[in-house]
């Protein structure tokens, strides 16, 4: 019993010492992790001296190529160029890649050994010449060290092998530290050329050199190198950078030569085409959109993109009308017509809804024709087949109709429909905010306002801006009054110049600044006639009006509006450039907080230069 409680005893301790050789180990190398990270946290945190003193230990440990890294990194920091020498010479003996070699030659520039540190370098081409694979970790030390004609060398002596092109990104990078341009934009290009991945990268890299100035010298350049890369390597990639390029400068005119180039070139289906037409659209170049569309519809109905083109030229003729504040009655009369014909040869179907009720805003905004504008929504409306947002929007077209002929109760009806269909959508709120004026026009302002506070927050900036300035115009000139009565006369007048009684709306605003005179309402009263006589083209007139608004409501909310107006009105109407330079100098001067202000600046600073 003695001797089998003795055996058992011995069996106990052969296992804990066992448990401790296998634990000692896993101590050992948790320890070991333990000193890695945080020598790397000192390294990182710019605590040089600790993180040496870790990694010296991990090092004479463990001569990790790692440990070496942080330490040769620790000394450097340090200036302990000796100590760095030392470290260098030793790890020579395990390790002599390129990496340690740049460091070897990195000692000797810091001890003002010019030629060792020469001598190195040669042996580090060397080793590149031999071993393209090192080109990355040594080209990533002498850019470190600001090494960085050697790590051009170090790149262009392994793009000596075709299969290394992705290198040059990196090398156009270094060109650009030292820049030189023209070698930046030649490595990119030749990057682009070989590998259409790096397209966008490389938009991104150039874009922070060039500018939206055509004659900006680094545009200048690099069109003048995409030009010649475009007619002697017929590459896609490189014709896209240059359209690129163009759009950059916004000269769209050469972009579109170029996309019709490249499109009859490599028979790209007039898809990039039509993606500019859709860039020019967003930047207001709305002539250039028409000839992309038309450049699309001429080649016919294999395009794929002939019925967008055919509906996008209408929508951007529609544009470009209402971007010209000189576009006469007769221009519209033929869009009419244009917008008639297409639908003729297109049909009334759920794809074109969208043209009907264009052209109903058309025919009942521009035109002033509602019988027409009624017809044609109602045909939009009878589209079934359409999706139930087209027709919510043709139903908010036909509720502003109804409001044009005064059917008030029918259109609260139909905006409240599209409002309780899609309540939490833009649609609803778009309707939403129609109803509200609605009830601003009736009168009905504590209503208005309550639906106002909503829509300023809804997700459409258009929307909120607009709730926004309705709901100031309401508190600003309402609860200055005892009564409602001057507020519903010109809610009433604004009613009237949407339904297009100007002279009617006209001799009711005359009634505020005449029976009304020391009211807030009377320089709005004075804007809206303004607004009314620039309708009817009576230039004259307006000016007169702006001038009564400057003179005697010169510090009031309008003031610079007025000015602004007025400015505008001379600068391009009357031709008289000294009174719209005083009154953009007044803007400059007076007006600080000023939506006006940027614009008066840029239009002070070129008429003063003509």
């Amino acid at each position: 019993m003695h001797y089998k409680t003795a055996m058992k005893h011995q069996i106990t301790n052969k296992i804990k010492l066992i448990c401790v050789c296998l634990l000692l180990p896993l101590i050992a190398l948790g320890q070991k992790n333990q000193n890695a990270q945080l020598a790397h946290e000192f390294l990182k945190n710019g605590h040089y001296t600790k993180a040496s003193e870790l990694y010296s230990d991990l090092y004479n440990t463990h001569k990790s190529t790692n440990y070496y890294q942080g330490l040769i990194e620790c000394y450097f920091s340090l200036n302990q160029i000796d100590e760095a020498e030392k470290l260098v010479k030793k790890h020579t003996k395990k390790d002599n890649n390129a990496s340690i070699l740049v460091d070897y030659a990195h000692v000797y520039i810091l001890k003002e050994e010019d030629k060792k540190a020469k001598k190195k370098f040669n042996e580090l081409f060397r080793l590149l010449e031999s071993n393209p694979h090192h080109t990355i970790s040594a080209a990533n030390k002498l850019t470190k060290y600001n090494y960085l004609e050697e790590a051009v060398k170090a790149y262009e002596i392994a793009l000596k092998d075709p299969s290394k092109s992705s290198y040059r990104f990196k090398l156009a990078r270094i060109y650009g530290q030292l820049n030189n341009l023209e070698m930046m934009y030649e490595n990119y290009l030749e990057v682009v050329m070989s590998n259409k991945a790096y397209l966008k990268n490389v938009k991104t890299m150039l874009s922070r050199t060039v500018s939206k100035d055509s004659e900006n010298e680094n545009n200048v350049l690099l069109k003048s190198i995409l030009l010649n890369k475009v007619q002697q390597s017929n590459n896609q990639n490189i014709a896209e950078l240059l359209i690129w390029l163009f759009v950059q400068e916004k000269n769209f005119d050469a972009a579109l030569d170029q996309e019709k180039a490249m499109d009859l070139k490599w028979n790209l289906n007039q898809k990039k085409v039509f993606k500019l037409a859709d860039i020019c659209r967003k930047n207001k170049a709305f002539e250039v959109a028409l000839q992309c569309y038309k450049y699309i519809i001429e080649v016919g109905t294999d395009s794929k993109y002939f019925l967008d083109a055919q509906l996008s030229l209408l929508i951007v003729k529609k544009e470009l009308l209402e971007s010209d504040p000189k576009s006469s009655k007769e221009e519209w009369e033929q869009l009419e017509i244009d917008y008639i014909e297409s639908l003729n040869n297109l049909g009334r179907t759920s794809y074109t809804i969208l043209l009907l009720r264009d052209l109903a805003v058309i025919q009942a905004f521009r035109l002033h024709d509602i019988e027409k504008a009624s017809t044609t929504i109602k045909e939009a409306l009878n589209i079934s087949s359409a999706s139930p947002e087209d027709l919510a929007e043709c139903k908010l077209i036909f509720a502003d109709i109804l409001l044009l002929q005064n059917e008030i109760w029918d259109a609260i009806l139909t905006y409240s429909q599209v409002d309780k269909a899609y309540k939490h959508d833009v649609l609803g709120h778009e309707a939403k905010f129609r109803r509200a004026k609605i009830s601003y026009y009736q009168g009905d302002f504590n209503w208005a306002q309550a639906q106002l506070d909503v829509l300023k927050k809804s997700t459409s900036k258009l929307i909120a801006n607009n709730a926004m300035e309705l709901s100031l115009l309401i508190q600003d000139n309402l609860n200055l009054d005892t009564t409602t009565v001057t507020m519903e006369i010109f809610s009433r007048a604004d009613l009237l110049i949407y339904q297009n009684k100007l002279n009617e709306a006209y001799a009711t605003l005359d009634s505020i600044i005449i029976d009304y005179q020391g009211h807030s309402l009377v320089d709005e009263a004075l804007f809206r006639q303004y607004d009314i006589k620039i309708k009817q083209d009576k230039k004259e007139d307006a000016s007169e009006l702006l001038d009564q608004i400057i003179n005697f409501f010169s510090f009031d909310i309008l003031a610079d509006d007025a000015k602004f107006a007025q400015a505008q009105l001379q600068e391009n109407h009357f031709k008289n450039i000294d009174k719209a330079s005083e009154l953009y100098q007044d803007i400059i001067s007076n007006h600080q907080d000023s939506f006006f202000l940027s614009e008066s600046r840029k239009r002070y600073r070129i008429l003063r230069e003509e």
